[in-house]
């Protein structure tokens, strides 16, 4: 009798284990299409819900929750590093992320940065040097917290204005001239500037002046087993190609 009881509570323990998830906790992140869009329905959709979707398809053991709320990146970071969320979706790499953050494995998808212009100015960039010898006459506006500050500073010689909070304040800054160029990421910028009607009053130079990855990071105190499980279900897909179709669909 006690053998087949003890036979029961293996089978019940087992079934207990095999039903088990993991969920990881994050947030959509606002102005970021095609990170993360609001749809016509209202709910939030984008590159990284879609991921999401993939991987708990892929292992029924995943479950991703949060990314039906909106929360700037400054306080996304934030939450991540102190383990109130378990990770980021999409951004791009800079020294303080690599100190703060675990990178996750492959890149989920490649964007190529741009600078805007009002469309009435009639600049040529060829690239960076052409920037330069525009001085205080080539101020570059980027968006609060983006990881494309790191990378401009150190450059070299560039007129930064990192204080719009978003692109939308970005834009505003651009059409009164207290800024020449905006820079942006493609795939997102086009959509962007139809969202806000300004695709006849801003126009994007069609020089690429820099292309990066973008990677999902995870808080440094996530177990073994928990990034293990995420990462793996993350490189199955890209080892099928389902991450370079996916970021296809919106480019």
């Amino acid at each position: 009798m006690r053998v087949r009881m003890a036979g029961l509570l293996c089978l019940l323990l087992m079934g207990s284990e095999a039903g088990a998830t993991e969920e990881y906790r994050t947030a959509a992140q606002p102005d970021s299409a095609p990170k993360y869009q609001t749809l016509s329905d209202g709910r939030i959709g984008g590159i990284c819900v879609d991921l999401f979707r993939l991987m708990e398809r892929e292992q029924p053991a995943l479950r991703i929750l949060g990314d039906q709320a909106f929360l700037p990146l400054r306080r996304l970071e934030k939450k991540v590093l102190h383990g109130q969320l378990d990770f980021i979706c999409g951004v791009g790499d800079s020294p303080a992320r690599r100190n703060n953050f675990i990178y996750i494995t492959p890149s989920i998808f490649t964007v190529r940065y741009h600078l805007a212009v009002r469309r009435d100015d009639t600049v040529e960039i060829r690239g960076w040097e052409d920037v330069r010898a525009l001085g205080r006459e080539g101020v570059i506006l980027i968006n609060h917290g983006s990881g494309a500050i790191a990378r401009l500073q150190a450059i070299g010689g560039l007129l930064v204005d990192s204080g719009g909070i978003n692109s939308e304040a970005n834009y505003d800054k651009l059409l009164m001239k207290r800024g020449r160029f905006f820079y942006y990421r493609s795939p997102g910028f086009e959509a962007d500037l139809r969202q806000h009607r300004l695709d006849d009053q801003i126009r994007l130079l069609p020089r690429v002046m820099e292309e990066t990855p973008f990677y999902i990071l995870f808080h440094r105190q996530i177990s073994p087993e928990r990034l293990k499980l995420f990462g793996d279900t993350l490189q199955r897909l890209a080892s099928r190609g389902e991450l370079v179709a996916l970021a296809g669909r919106y480019d």
